[in-house]
């Protein structure tokens, strides 16, 4: 979707590190936050110093990798996940404050075009596709449903999707404005346990590269080789 074409004057997209799909001066060979996000965690895992110290001055190490300043009003967070805690991001509307019959008018699109336009750009936002679209849309349609999600992630999900998590996982969900945004770095497990949470097994896109070669699953997460990429593709079966 290329919304630059078509976006009428005053009518333009705010997602946290937009401008990173467009940073002509990064010395990264990033063109979407996904790209940025997969670069970061791929060094955390790799480098237990670079790590710390992303998890410790996220935005100061962000920085330093692309070599140029973010934003003042800009907050970044990174969350570690656990084996049995599970983070999941809400992003936020990049069109908030603009009806959805506007943005038909105007742009063509629906909330669920646009939900899947930044599934696009980021990694991990909630689930499958489906389901991530699902919710997002939902969230950002109905506010009483929002504050439920964000409540009780795990209660909702169960619901919404008709799937039994195991007790054992503790899901939380963190929502993104256009001044803050979370990064997730996965657990990666020696001994695992795959969820089996319903048919659909929802792939992350999450290319992770880890030596070069082999499976590594993590707990209510299931990696497999991703040749293409060089690394490890992340599914979490909801």
């Amino acid at each position: 979707m290329n919304n630059q074409d078509k976006t009428p004057e005053g009518i333009t997209p705010n997602l946290p590190l937009w401008s990173y799909k467009l940073q002509q001066d990064s010395k990264l060979a990033v063109k979407t936050r996904k790209d940025l996000e997969i670069h970061l965690i791929t060094c955390a895992l790799k480098n237990e110093g670079f790590r710390q110290e992303l998890i410790t001055n996220p935005k100061a190490v962000v920085e330093k990798q692309i070599g140029t300043k973010l934003p003042e009003e800009l907050e970044i967070k990174v969350l570690e996940e656990t084996e049995d805690t599970l983070y999941m991001v809400l992003p936020c509307n990049p069109y908030e404050g603009i009806s959805e019959e506007e943005l038909k008018v105007f742009l063509g699109m629906t909330y669920e075009d646009v939900a899947r336009w930044v599934l696009e750009q980021q990694r991990n936002a909630l689930l499958s596709e489906e389901n991530s679209v699902k919710l997002m849309v939902q969230a950002w349609r109905d506010q009483e449903f929002k504050n439920k999600l964000l409540l009780n992630p795990k209660i909702v999900i169960q619901q919404e999707l008709a799937s039994e998590i195991p007790s054992s996982l503790s899901i939380q969900i963190q929502e993104e404005t256009a001044n803050s945004l979370y990064i997730i770095i996965p657990s990666i497990l020696e001994n695992f346990e795959v969820y089996n949470l319903g048919s659909e097994v929802s792939n992350l896109n999450m290319p992770i590269v880890i030596g070069s070669g082999g499976v590594c699953q993590a707990s209510g997460r299931c990696f497999t080789s991703d040749r293409t990429s060089g690394g490890l593709s992340c599914c979490i079966r909801f």
